[in-house]
């Protein structure tokens, strides 16, 4: 959708708002350590073609975190994916442009990244608010934003993307890198111009995905999967085939990684650009502190300006961030969610207006309850948090971004769950304060790890299983 023709600024959310559901950040080898090696991937002898089905790993690609100087080489930076300019193809522009960029940090730093009745606000340090400093953790394609089911796609359209998770990154003095705990997202999407109408009255137009260009997209990250296992991507050849959702295993292979980043930023060039920027997103601190989390979304009219979003299941009026408090206050989560995760999907949710969805009409889970004292039982636990891990019932519009960035954590520790299918157990969340869904967050003593949630793998299925049921060739 070209939200600029729409004529409300108001109105332009459904195109921002819609991407930022995947929110959220994930990975499943982390960085080497005495507790949790990254495996590294065997050679296979296996020629796959290039129509091939998908496995999780080739649309949602994690990088490995950072821990010695020489890793830079093997990461892309933000400010690298460049795309030729319109007017001279001799020139090349940036995908995340000044005048952008300078409005992330104006809005990430402004009022509305207060949290409504507290004093608590994001500050991005001096050392993020350089663009050279942001670099890709992961890379994610997906489908059809905020949802692929059908009942999601009767109310909100289906909107294609392509999400970058960054974080900024410090070189210290030795040239080894620091990665900081904050996170942004970029999102570029794939939809036409003109929206179809709203489902219901006080709803957002619905997206109209644009598969003419999105399904090069697909075939490129099949093209890249088939070079890999074949012995293209350096040398040795690596499958993708079965394996859980963690650190890209080309990525993973010292030996392959450089190439395969190669191949991953020639893939972005080909694909994105600023025209297609749609939304972004920020997960940050208050100056100096290392909590309260505080979550804001970002959208935009695909004309180049961005604004701040209301939060979907928050007041639809003066509310647009959520912070996670640390353990010991009270509440944990600021402003408590009024979700609609257990009523019938619906277009009507806070984003659009305050009198779009009122409070008292919707019907909710979210992890606040799971972070009160005492905690719920293990059956209301289970319920509850499996309901936000299941994307056809739990998404961007009515969900909170706080439960959907700590559903996984809080499983583990209420259920005492150890182990997840699909999710590499290295890239699982290591510790209460890695609120990453898919990207680097903070283990601890052992410092930064790459992240996967069970949103993040259960959102990938649904990718797979749909590009590989329309959108790739079939198979004779």
């Amino acid at each position: 959708m070209h939200l600029s023709r729409i004529s409300s600024f108001r109105n332009l959310k459904l195109a921002s708002l819609g991407i930022l559901l995947t929110i959220v950040l994930a990975a499943a080898c982390q960085k080497p350590s005495e507790e949790k090696p990254i495996p590294v991937p065997t050679s296979v002898g296996t020629l796959i073609q290039p129509n091939a089905p998908l496995s999780a790993n080739d649309v949602s690609w994690l990088f490995p975190a950072p821990t010695k100087a020489a890793d830079f080489a093997n990461l892309i930076a933000v400010a690298d994916v460049t795309t030729p300019n319109s007017q001279d193809p001799t020139k090349r522009d940036p995908i995340w442009p000044d005048a952008v960029f300078q409005q992330f940090l104006a809005i990430a730093n402004g009022p509305q990244a207060q949290v409504s009745g507290t004093t608590a606000q994001i500050s991005l340090p001096v050392e993020a608010r350089s663009v050279n400093a942001w670099f890709i953790a992961g890379i994610r394609i997906d489908a059809g934003a905020p949802g692929l089911s059908s009942d999601i796609h009767a109310q909100y359209g289906q909107l294609p993307e392509i999400r970058l998770i960054i974080q900024p990154i410090i070189k210290n003095p030795d040239g080894s890198p620091r990665v900081l705990d904050i996170a942004g997202h970029l999102i570029f999407d794939f939809i036409t111009a003109t929206p179809d109408p709203p489902a219901q009255p006080d709803c957002f137009p619905r997206f109209v995905a644009d598969m003419s260009v999105f399904a090069p997209v697909a075939t490129d990250a099949a093209a890249l999967r088939t070079k890999l296992n074949n012995g293209q991507l350096g040398p040795h050849s690596i499958s993708t085939v079965g394996v859980p959702l963690g650190v890209h295993p080309g990525l993973a292979d010292p030996a392959n990684a450089n190439a395969v980043r190669n191949e991953m930023l020639a893939f972005l060039e080909r694909h994105i650009s600023a025209q297609r920027l749609g939304s972004m997103a920020i997960a940050g601190l208050p100056a100096g502190a290392p909590a309260p989390w505080i979550f804001l979304s970002l959208l935009g009219d695909h004309a180049g300006h961005f604004g701040p979003a209301h939060g979907p299941t928050l007041d639809g009026n003066l509310q647009f961030a959520q912070m996670l408090n640390p353990v010991g206050a009270t509440p944990r989560v600021v402003p408590e969610p009024h979700t609609n995760n257990l009523n019938p999907i619906t277009c009507k949710n806070a984003a659009v207006s305050a009198t779009s969805l009122p409070i008292a009409q919707r019907n909710g889970v979210a992890t606040s309850a799971a972070f009160a004292t005492p905690p719920p039982s293990p059956d209301q636990a289970k319920q509850i948090l499996n309901t936000i891990a299941d994307p056809t019932k739990s998404f961007f519009f009515n969900t909170d971004c706080i439960s959907c960035h700590t559903e996984t954590r809080r499983t583990m520790e209420l259920l005492n769950v150890t182990n997840i299918p699909g999710i590499n157990p290295a890239a699982l969340p290591n510790g209460p304060w890695d609120v990453r869904n898919f990207g680097w967050g903070e283990a601890g003593k052992s410092g930064m790890q790459a992240t996967v949630t069970r949103r993040t793998a259960n959102e990938t299925s649904a990718v797979v299983t749909f590009i590989n049921s329309q959108l790739l060739p079939k198979q004779p």
